[in-house]
């Protein structure tokens, strides 16, 4: 991306953009000059055959050899892209020492890369050693979420843990209806007896993000803006304003000539942005469904560039009746097909089709995203620098996702209480790290004729090196997912009358997303919400933070868990007692919130242990906050506090302001409080 010496400029006598010359072979936007025609093959209306460029002028001296236009357009673009690339820089310098503390644990090199599977067999059980005196007993951690499955009842009406039993059996309040805050005091934490005696810690080290360091300026670029926090809706203004500037620099009118520039030189963004690999997200510390915004706020600029440089050559064209003619030239008939691809592009882009008709959003992006790189680097060569950057970047891409895919055997069991199918790939059992997710697709003629073309997004529930594998929990939320828990539906049975559950074929391909260079187990406590099927997400951190032991310097945990139906927990019990009970040197709370109207005698018979709590309404998350905060300096904690959240776009707004909303001093005081999304809308 550097620039090219300049030897000598040829003089545009009109002066016009229209009819000046462009040049060939660029190095990423930054030409040399050969004289040649505009972008379009030819000479622009504007600047007629008698235009001389390099004339002498009437006296006989030479005259000033000024630059062409389409030169500045080039290079001003190109220093845009290089403005871009330096605060691209300084975010990745900005997230490098966390990155540092990370990486400087050898077990994070090679998780959340691939999926693959440890022979368990020569590896020993994670033990929690509990030390008695001289003597040395062991324990072993048993994280196999396998209880859920064998604790539900198939005959069981199917609920949907945000909106209720399909039978429609209760009155129905959405998460975010009226309901009052619940004022009474939270029940006591408890208390976990451990007889471990002072040892060294191998705890990994924790640092702090620079923004939890000025919290003035956190707590306001926190602000949520659009489903979004108003940091990352600020960087899309700038990014915004940078390349609107760039069409209309030194220009009262819109530059037509330069618009097709912009739009070149933004391709390389937009295509990485969309990658799953992202270089991007690499370098900053996010996964690449939090970097999707910024991919289709670069589109919507790149297609509103294209189609202002192609309106604006029509219009040219036809005042001087040459239309016709242009339209004969190969360059412009490429430039109507990428055109037409990229117009393609952003219809099927739009929120409605994207979100209802998935699949015809896939296909026509692939088609349209494959085809307008073809087309544009056929319409001009100036602008194949950007192309073949584009394609580089792509085809990186779509080769490192065919390496990170893998085609198993996959066990998909129902569980009506949670109005989910639970898929287990015993097959691979590690790889991963807490937060990430997988893509699935389902090689089944149970899904339908085209089911096993689609490929979905699920969070991975549990931890790795288990027994059982990966675990899935795929919530019933569409047809495809319909489809998938009736095929469920369809096990086979084994001799105590249980279903031992139905073996499909899937297509697996990840991990992806994540936590980026953020360690849980680094953090002094941990606050762990989940809405409905979100619980995925804490319940694999709360299996990170149990196995680590005392590895770990957290010390406190709650979990919190926001769905519709009590009945949805039953299930959940085992695990979360189990959970519990192991949670030896760490003290964990489960707080369960309902929000649909039940019958008292809907709890006859329902025993919970000591650390899990059942309450209707809605969490006060300002309570649960500052107990935690309480306890952790209380215990001595200043390695802040780690609060996650995954679900509703509403639920993630009520923690985040309570986060930004808690007092400052006693922020201070615990180490800082930092807050990480998992979103159900990407």
């Amino acid at each position: 991306m550097s620039a090219p010496a300049v030897s000598s400029f040829p003089i545009s006598a009109s002066g016009s953009h229209m009819g000046s010359p462009t040049m060939s072979g660029p190095p990423m936007g930054a030409p040399s000059m050969s004289g040649a025609p505009n972008m379009h093959g030819g000479p622009s209306p504007s600047g007629g055959p008698g235009s001389m460029p390099g004339g002498p002028s009437a006296s006989g001296a030479p005259s000033f050899k000024a630059p062409p236009y389409d030169l500045i357009s080039s290079f001003l673009v190109y220093e845009v892209n290089i403005l871009i690339l330096i605060i691209l820089g300084a975010f990745a310098l900005f997230t490098l020492p966390r990155a540092i503390s990370r990486l400087a644990r050898r077990s994070e090199w090679f998780h959340g890369h691939r999926l693959y599977s440890t022979d368990m067999s020569r590896r020993h059980r994670i033990n929690i050693s509990i030390r008695r005196s001289t003597n040395f007993n062991t324990h072993s951690v048993n994280l196999n979420t396998y209880s859920i499955f064998t604790h539900s009842d198939p005959k069981k009406a199917v609920l949907d843990l945000d909106g209720g039993s399909t039978e429609a059996i209760h009155t129905a309040a959405p998460y975010f209806g009226q309901w009052g805050q619940n004022e009474k005091a939270l029940p006591p934490r408890p208390v976990t007896l451990t007889f471990m005696e002072p040892a060294i810690k191998q705890q990994p080290w924790h640092m702090p993000m620079v923004s939890s360091l000025v919290l003035p300026v956190s707590n306001f670029l926190s602000r949520r803006v659009d489903g979004g926090s108003l940091g990352l809706f600020l960087v899309k203004q700038l990014y915004t304003m940078f390349v609107i500037g760039a069409m209309q620099a030194g220009s009262s009118l819109l530059d037509f000539n330069r618009t097709g520039w912009v739009c070149a030189s933004q391709l390389p963004f937009v295509y990485i942005l969309a990658t799953k690999n992202n270089v991007v997200g690499m370098l900053v510390g996010v996964g690449y469904e939090k970097l999707n915004s910024l991919h289709r706020t670069g589109g919507t600029l790149a297609i509103v560039a294209a189609n202002a440089h192609a309106i604006g050559y029509f219009y040219s064209w036809s005042i001087q009746f040459t239309l016709f003619e242009y339209l004969m030239k190969p360059s412009v008939q490429w430039a109507f097909l990428a055109l037409l691809f990229l117009d393609i592009l952003a219809i099927f882009s739009m929120s409605g089709i994207r979100t209802k008709c998935y699949n015809l959003f896939f296909v026509s992006h692939v088609v349209g995203s494959v085809g307008f790189l073809v087309a544009v680097y056929c319409h001009s060569p100036v602008v194949r620098p950007y192309i073949l950057v584009a394609v580089i970047f792509y085809g990186a891409d779509q080769l490192v996702r065919t390496l990170k895919t893998r085609i198993t055997t996959a066990t998909l069991r129902p569980i009506p209480e949670l109005g989910l199918t639970r898929v287990e790939l015993s097959s691979l059992n590690d790889g991963w790290r807490v937060g990430q997710h997988v893509r699935l697709r389902v090689l089944s003629r149970s899904m339908g004729l085209l089911g096993w073309t689609e490929s979905h997004p699920f969070m991975i529930a549990n931890v790795n090196r288990t027994e059982e594998g990966l675990v899935l929990m795929c919530k019933k939320v569409g047809k495809w997912t319909g489809r998938m828990y009736e095929a469920a539906n369809t096990s086979t049975y084994g001799e105590s009358g249980k279903e031992l559950g139905k073996n499909v074929r899937v297509m697996v391909e990840g991990p992806y997303g994540g936590l980026g260079h953020t360690v849980i187990k680094s953090y002094s406590a941990a606050v762990l919400v989940g809405g409905g099927g979100g619980l995925t997400f804490a319940l694999a951190a709360v299996q990170e933070l149990v196995r680590s032991g005392k590895h770990a310097s957290v010390t406190e945990i709650d979990l919190i868990w926001c769905i519709a139906d009590p009945g949805s927990l039953v299930p959940m019990i085992p695990l979360f007692t189990s959970l519990i009970s192991q949670s030896t040197t760490t003290r964990l709370c489960i707080s369960v919130y309902y929000g649909l109207a039940v019958p008292a005698s809907a709890f006859e018979g329902l025993y919970l242990p000591s650390g899990i709590t059942l309450e209707p309404g809605r969490p006060n998350f300002c309570k649960h906050l500052d107990s935690i905060v309480s306890a952790t300096t209380a215990g001595g904690g200043c390695s802040g506090v780690f609060v996650g959240v995954c679900g509703p776009t509403p639920l993630a707004n009520d923690v985040s302001q309570s986060v930004r909303s808690f007092d400052s001093r006693r922020r201070r005081a615990v180490g800082g409080i930092e807050f990480h999304e998992e979103s159900f809308q990407w």
